[in-house]
């Protein structure tokens, strides 16, 4: 039988975006930072692994 979720445990799809979004740029500051990619690299990558999916899809 489901387990049933406790309402004080859950977020918004709002909140859960947003901290994604706090994550994402944390992690690409952090290594733009210490040099280990650069901001354009992590772009570059994103539309290749972007182009991969959509091409993936039915």
């Amino acid at each position: 039988m489901a387990e049933k979720l406790d309402p004080k445990e859950l977020v918004s799809f709002e909140e859960l975006l947003t901290s994604e979004v706090i994550q994402s740029e944390t992690l690409t500051n952090l290594l733009d930072r210490k040099g280990v990619i650069t901001k354009q690299e992590l772009l570059e990558e994103m539309r290749r692994v972007q182009a991969t999916i959509l091409k993936s899809e039915p």
